[in-house]
């Protein structure tokens, strides 16, 4: 039986622009939340507000860039080949719960027998190229927060901020399964015995 793989080897990394997009988002949305709630316009309601024309600007300037961003991941992923292989993956005809087995052997590097080692690895491949997602979701959370500023109402400002930590997380979970996949297919390069 393998050894489960231990991810010392890149630990000490970080993407440092990502962790500061991911902090300056954030921080934007608690910006949002606290000028939205506290100052409010003349006309505030919960749902729509009357923002001042510098946080109008922002928030629409925010909402382009974060657009720009979805975009861009979304053109990268179909010139790339990404989607139509993850459209013929023989992973989606896979119940969920078979599924995320495969996903769990990937993330812990412990292959159990008698799995398909075919279906093993493309999950591992799977998985380590997905990391366009994380633009994805950090163009959401710059649009959402753009969003929080031009209506400048308390919903906006709590929804953006809900956005935000959701995207947040799961920017590191994709990040995360990213390196532990690549790491997994460099301890098992022999697994279908290709």
């Amino acid at each position: 039986m393998d050894t489960p793989i231990t991810n010392s080897e890149g630990s000490g990394r970080r993407p440092r622009l990502l962790v500061l997009l991911i902090a300056l988002l954030v921080g934007g949305v608690v910006a949002a939340l606290g000028v939205g709630v506290a100052v409010g316009g003349d006309d505030t309601a919960a749902f729509d507000g009357d923002p001042p024309p510098w946080a109008f600007v922002l928030g629409a300037t925010l909402s382009l860039i974060g657009l720009a961003v979805e975009i861009g991941a979304l053109v990268w992923t179909v010139r790339s080949g990404r989607y139509r292989a993850a459209r013929r993956s023989r992973l989606l005809t896979l119940s969920w719960s078979h599924r995320l087995r495969l996903g769990r052997q990937v993330r812990h590097g412990t292959p159990e027998a008698g799995d398909d080692a075919v279906l093993l690895e493309e999950m591992a491949r799977q998985m380590a190229g997905n990391r366009w997602s994380a633009g994805l979701m950090a163009g959401l959370m710059t649009v959402s927060v753009g969003q929080a500023l031009m209506r400048f109402a308390p919903f906006w400002a709590v929804f953006s901020g809900v956005v935000a930590v959701a995207g947040a997380v799961a920017i590191v979970l994709v990040i995360r399964d990213a390196r532990r996949a690549e790491a997994f297919l460099r301890a098992h390069p022999d697994l279908t015995g290709q």
